[in-house]
């Protein structure tokens, strides 16, 4: 078996490269957090300027958290373990009522810009730079992605994004940092099933790679993994729903989810679907062809990490669509509710950032030996503006003046059970201590 000694090229490339910058490191990655953390700020303000919890923020992780404490990290939800969230949950009870959302908001920001910070960092170091700031701002900017945007209930989706860079890097980590890596992988697979799957990934990684650096990796994610397949079989706590598969519906959720509204946007989805378009589903189907074309051509020319990412992208989608849960208290098939723009877009973050590493990779490979794939990944690229102008900015939350209820709570005796109403039309629960 090969050692971390078979890696030393990528890391001095890596030293190389980092001494040629005129910027300190730390500087950098500095200045990419807080660049990182302004672009999403502005593409919805009142995340941080009027926080207010958000569905399972509120309703799961804050109340379970009051009212049972530490025992809260056992408890299922939607059949996974959720335990960053729940951590969340706890760490907000040292602190007053009121800013409970806002630090929750904190929390969700930070673990959202966090993908951009490994990916622009020194581990990435054998990307071209250019290609790694215009990818890097593609993901702040990410059209049909509101859902995951600055709340705590999906910041899995971005921790399992960054432990996914962290395993597919050439460059190794050093010191202290390898300490972190591993941590950071730990809570992932503990936080649901985006972390859960980059246990498979982790064992591609580790079959081809064979070193003790992937080794390392994948014995952090199989104890977690074991644990949330059994929570997952015996908790029974993932809600029964009919599914309603079809050809049809199909070709609606691939070509129109992913392909039509990552590219063109969500707010052109949801006018063209609602204004009943009769050639919307005939985009749709086009926009499928055009980003399988892609994607499969991709994994036939792309290096093996950007072959791994695709798969771990398209294989949680399809684990998704077996049994998805759209949407809570309907009783409608799933598959309706996943074709209707706008509904559970989480689904789509890692499909639409794998189709946007296939379009980025086939544009910039200048050895493509088939240029119609790399002209019409340009060609799509060059779309993308009216997607990204589209979804800049997300509709503010319903202000439920979360501060004068947050008052009415701190005043109430012991024993008063307080109900207060969160987005998107949940209630938050609470019996006073």
């Amino acid at each position: 078996m090969n050692t971390e000694a078979a890696v030393p090229p990528s890391s001095a490339r890596a030293e190389e490269q980092a001494a040629a910058s005129p910027f300190h490191p730390v500087v950098f990655q500095a200045a990419i957090f807080l660049v990182g953390l302004l672009v999403l700020f502005l593409r919805r303000p009142d995340a941080l300027l009027n926080a207010q919890f958000y569905a399972e923020d509120g309703a799961r992780w804050f109340a379970d958290a009051y009212h049972i404490g530490w025992r809260c990290l056992l408890l299922p939800e939607s059949g996974y373990l959720q335990t960053v969230s729940r951590l969340i949950g706890l760490f907000c009870q040292v602190f007053p009522f009121v800013i409970a959302p806002l630090l929750m908001n904190l929390f969700a920001l930070t673990f959202q810009v966090l993908p951009a910070n490994i990916f622009l960092s020194e581990r990435f170091a054998e990307i071209p730079i250019r290609i790694r700031l215009f990818a890097g701002l593609l993901y702040l900017c990410l059209p049909n992605s509101f859902e995951t945007h600055a709340n705590t209930t999906n910041i899995q989706w971005h921790l399992a994004l960054a432990c996914c860079l962290l395993l597919l890097a050439r460059v190794p980590a050093m010191g202290a940092s390898r300490y972190a890596e591993w941590l950071l992988l730990v809570l992932s697979v503990l936080d649901g099933p985006a972390g859960m799957l980059l246990a498979p990934l982790a064992f591609i990684l580790c079959w081809v790679r064979r070193d003790r650096r992937s080794v390392a990796a994948l014995a952090m994610l199989i104890p977690g993994a074991l644990l949330q397949t059994l929570v997952l079989v015996l908790s029974h706590s993932r809600r029964p729903a009919p599914n309603g598969a079809s050809l049809a519906r199909f070709v609606e959720i691939l070509g129109g989810q992913v392909f039509f509204s990552s590219i063109l946007g969500l707010r052109t989805s949801i006018q063209l679907f609602f204004a009943h378009v009769p050639w919307l589903f005939v985009a749709q189907a086009v926009a499928m062809a055009i980003g399988v074309a892609i994607v499969c051509y991709t994994l036939w020319r792309s290096p093996l990490e950007l072959k791994v990412f695709i798969f771990y992208a398209y294989f949680s989608l399809t684990l998704a669509l077996i049994h998805p849960v759209a949407s809570f208290g309907a009783d409608l098939p799933q598959w309706q509710l996943l074709e209707t723009p706008g509904v559970a877009n989480r689904y789509y973050f890692f499909p639409m950032l794998a189709y946007f590493a296939a379009l980025i990779w086939t544009a910039t490979n200048a050895t493509s030996s088939v240029k119609l794939f790399r002209y019409g990944a340009i060609a799509v690229l060059a779309l993308l503006p009216i997607g990204i102008v589209r979804d800049w900015r997300y509709k503010p939350f319903l202000d439920y003046n979360f501060k004068s209820f947050a008052a009415d709570f701190d005043r109430a005796t012991p024993g008063t059970t307080v109900s207060i109403p969160i987005n998107p039309d949940w209630q938050l629960v609470l019996v006073k201590h």
